[in-house]
């Protein structure tokens, strides 16, 4: 008997999953743990425990974005707790709720663990029950709220934080006439092309100037949506133009008292000097030989330039950039 023990052993091993050995009127479920990698010298130690399904449990998100597959994995549990490194179970999801999907059944890894996945493509809040061998594991039903994930753009404190925002200007500013020339609209003149060329080239190097300042702790590229403007029309791309060249200039007016560093300073100075040309040109090709260029929507009583507060200019901003900025780490004052 010993040496088909020693030999139901080693097929236990290569199997992953007990063997049973008929002797004497009895069944003797033999499996293999910790085995040599000598078959020879492989030890016949006690079975691993059955699977309980009320000790088994499931690893399933709390929340999880539509449209995206939702991914669930079980782990079989013997009546102590302990896991069981030997697959054979049935393992079935259902899903009910804001999507209905099942039943599924779970992918048998062979270790004891079992996977399966589905994908959500309503919002709301999902019931998921999971069974083994057609008894629910603990905790089954699980709930998952299946709801857009929302991530959010720290754009930093003090100094770097205030440059964070004006790079994240530049990249909107930069993507727009990039965009624009890309496709022009018919009947784009010469030098209405030549104007939008220098000004994204301005752009850019406005954006790279900036990115290069902040360094490591610069915001990343941003996820830019220009949807709401319709290219193919010279009214609309110029109209688009305009309110980003005055979006531009009114919060560099209001970010450059918040900076701290001179050097700093100095650069929104020439920057904002820039971006001003920017929108007096603009607003020449939207109403050439007018006033428009000071218009009293963007030139106070008192002579000054318009300017607009991080939030203003964030809510303006949101239009085309659908992340979220977190800005309570800017200066205020």
């Amino acid at each position: 008997m010993w040496d088909e023990l020693q030999f139901l052993s080693r097929v236990a091993r290569a199997t992953s999953r007990r063997t049973f050995l008929q002797w004497s009127g009895m069944t003797i479920a033999v499996t293999v743990a910790a085995c040599d990698d000598d078959d020879e010298g492989g030890d016949v130690t006690a079975p691993t425990g059955e699977a309980d399904p009320a000790q088994s449990t499931a690893e399933v998100p709390a929340t999880a974005p539509p449209t995206e597959p939702l991914n669930i994995t079980v782990q079989a549990r013997d009546s102590a707790g302990n896991p069981v490194t030997v697959g054979g179970e049935e393992v079935i999801v259902n899903v009910t709720g804001a999507n209905t999907e099942g039943p599924l059944e779970a992918i048998d890894n062979g270790d004891g663990t079992y996977e399966t996945s589905y994908t959500p493509l309503v919002e709301g809040q999902d019931s998921i029950a999971v069974t083994m061998n057609d008894v629910a594991i603990s905790g089954s039903p699980f709930t998952v709220t299946i709801a857009p994930t929302e991530t959010t753009i720290p754009l930093g404190r003090g100094d770097t934080g205030l440059f964070n925002y004006v790079y994240a200007l530049e990249q909107l500013s930069a993507a727009f006439y990039s965009s624009v020339l890309s496709a022009p609209y018919a009947g784009i003149t010469p030098e209405e092309t030549q104007v939008f060329t220098e000004i994204r080239d301005h752009e850019v190097i406005h954006r790279e100037l900036i990115k290069s300042a902040v360094g490591a702790g610069a915001i990343p590229e941003l996820t830019i949506d220009f949807a709401s403007v319709d290219f193919t029309s010279r009214d609309a791309v110029l109209a688009a133009a305009q309110s980003l060249e005055d979006l531009g200039v009114s919060a560099l007016n209001g970010a450059a008292y918040l900076l701290d560093d001179v050097e700093f300073l100095e650069a929104v100075g020439k920057l904002v000097s820039v971006e001003a040309r920017h929108a007096a040109v603009i607003r020449d090709l939207v109403a050439p030989l007018t006033p428009a260029f000071a218009g009293d929507d963007v030139v106070d009583a008192n002579g000054q330039d318009a300017y607009r507060t991080v939030s203003q200019v964030l809510q303006d901003v949101s239009t085309y950039v659908p992340t979220a900025f977190d800005a309570s780490q800017l200066p205020r004052t």
